[in-house]
Formats: structure tokens, sequence, C-alpha cells
């Protein structure tokens, strides 16, 4: 490998190498700090989703213990079953938020449940015990739900998962789901996955940029470095050939002061002490 070459190489790898090392644990450190951010983002967007739940269920659990109250102290024969039809116990009782969520009741009486309001009339009176008693989680939240007032949880239903809140509304059989698709929750999620992916992928695009920038720039630092270098050495190479083959006056055009000009000094030297052997040896010849 000619010393043009070995410079190259040199430049490159101590230019380079440290480069590719600082991208690395940039990437790294980027990599590990998004999955952290994207861990704990994550966490607090559930727990907001949770909470608005949690208040809209409680809130709702609210209304409808007034109005059955109400009702209750100013019916002397109160029908519960009277109020599906009241379109103001229905407006509190069957509600939308945010895209997926929906409210709706359940009569439950000795471990059997039906639909008593829902956004769909025609599941009205419809028994959902044998559906609750196979979901071993929505079984377990409403039974929370009847001893504690108020009870959350995620639930699987045929491959998709959900978030209910179930209330008990006091002095009657009914209990308030509050249901969200859990795919509303983890869209701005997946927004947020998106959002770091797409700064990890200018972060590389900008390292490759700057990366092939510098390596061409080494390249070029290094070869005209090495051209320089390499060229009086050459040059200093083909004269010592010259003056081996006996061309003792061939001129050394090399004027630095470094050590290449040492180099040239020393061969300066030598043309004269070779000079002058070859004149004591014919001077030697003649006296013969």
């Amino acid at each position: 490998m000619s010393i043009r070459w070995k410079f190259i190489l040199i430049f490159l790898l101590t230019s380079l190498f440290p480069l590719i090392l600082a991208g690395g644990a940039g990437f790294y450190h980027i990599e590990e700090i998004s999955k952290v951010a994207i861990s704990e983002s994550s966490k607090s967007i559930e727990k907001a989703y949770e909470q608005l739940v949690e208040q809209k269920t409680w809130d709702i659990k609210k209304s409808l213990e007034h109005f059955i109250s109400m009702n209750m102290m100013t019916q002397e024969n109160f029908d519960l079953q009277l109020l599906q039809f009241d379109p103001s116990f229905t407006s509190f009782g069957v509600q939308t938020f945010g895209k997926t969520g929906f409210t709706y009741l359940v009569y439950g009486d000795k471990d059997k449940y039906k639909y008593f309001l829902h956004p769909n009339p025609k599941l009205i009176d419809q028994d959902i015990t044998s559906e609750i008693s196979k979901n071993f989680k929505l079984k377990q939240i409403l039974s929370l739900a009847d001893k504690q007032g108020v009870m959350g949880g995620y639930v699987e239903e045929k491959g998709e998962k959900y978030y209910y809140v179930i209330a008990k509304i006091a002095s009657s059989p009914l209990f308030v789901f509050s249901r969200v698709d859990y795919k509303e929750i983890e869209s701005p999620i997946n927004n947020l996955k998106y959002a770091f992916n797409e700064e990890k992928n200018k972060f590389l695009l900008q390292y490759h940029i700057g990366g092939i920038a510098t390596g061409l720039i080494v390249i070029l630092v290094a070869l005209l470095f090495s051209i320089r270098l390499s060229r009086p050495i050459t040059y200093l190479t083909e004269v010592a050939e010259r003056i081996s083959l006996g061309e003792l006056e061939t001129p050394i055009d090399i004027t630095s002061t470094d050590e290449i000009g040492d180099l040239a000094d020393a061969l300066r030297r030598m043309q004269v002490s070779l000079r002058k052997a070859i004149q004591r040896l014919q001077r030697r010849s003649q006296r013969r």
C-alpha cells in the first residue's frame, strides 16, 4: 500500500470512527428517552381517559339517583319500569362522549341482568346474564361496583379491548354502564409514537447526511495532505535513484524546513561526498 493511501486510511479511521461512536451513542440515548417518554405519556393519556369516563359515570349516577328520589317522593305508586319511557330519565341514562364512548343502564335482580336503557332501543329488556357471566373481568367489575358504588377496568370482548366504568344507582336495582373503545384511548398514544419515530428518522437522515459529508471532506483533506506529503518523498526517491545511477549533478529542488527538508539536505551532502570520493579516486588513478 502506498503512503498516500495509508494517509487516507489513517485520516478516515481517526475522524470517522469517533463520529460513528458519537452518532451511535446519540441514537441510543434518543431511543431510550423516547421509550421512557412514550411509556410515561401513554400512562398519563390512559389515566386522563379513565378519569374522564369515571367522572362522566359518577355525574350520571348522581343525576339518576336524584331523579329517582324526586319521583319516589312525588309519586305514591312509583313504578321504576315507567322510567324507560320518560324522555328526561332517558336523556340522563343514555349519553355519548368522545368518538366511541356511550352509557346505558342495566337492571340487575338476583344475579339476573337485562338492558334497562340502551342507545339501541331494540336491545331494551334483552337478557344479558349469560354475556356477563361469561366475561370474568366484566363480572368482577360489576360485582365490585355493586359493593363499592363505582368501579372501572379494561375488558376484552370478541377480540376488542374496552374500558368500562360501572356505577350502582342507590336505592334501585339499576347500574350505569359506561364504555369506551380502547382504540380511542390508543389513538393519541399512537400519534405520539409516530411523532417520536419521525424525529428519530430525521435524526438518522441528518446523521447520515452529515456522516457522508464529513467522510467526503476527510477524504479530500487526506488526499490533498497525502499528495502534499508524498510528492516530495516521491521526488527525493527519484533523485536518490538517479544519484545511485551516477547522475551526481542531479538538482534537488526542495527548500522546506521540516523533515522533508532535512532529507533533501542529507541527499545534497551525500552528493557532495560522492563527488569528492569520485574525485579522489580519479586523482589516485591518474597518479598511477
